[in-house]
């Protein structure tokens, strides 16, 4: 099933030819992130479909937008 992903920040250079990702059935939030090489630990929040998700589990539908946000620094 294809997702999209939007990665910002420092992360878009990770980010899926065209923004879509082709993932298996049942796949989740951290299997995304693994898939992306993006360590979970490393990211500020995602959201599915514009919703804040904290729980990385999370399994996916086909024709969801998964947002990764890292985190934003500055001084």
């Amino acid at each position: 099933m294809k997702i999209q992903v939007k990665l910002m920040g420092v992360l878009k250079d990770r980010a899926p030819d065209g923004g879509s990702l082709e993932v298996g059935y049942g796949a989740t939030i951290a299997d995304v992130l693994s898939t992306l090489e993006i360590a979970a630990e490393t990211i500020q929040a995602v959201t599915v479909n514009g919703s804040i998700e904290h729980d990385k589990g999370r399994s996916l539908s086909g024709g969801d937008e998964l947002v990764i946000l890292a985190p934003v620094g500055g001084g």
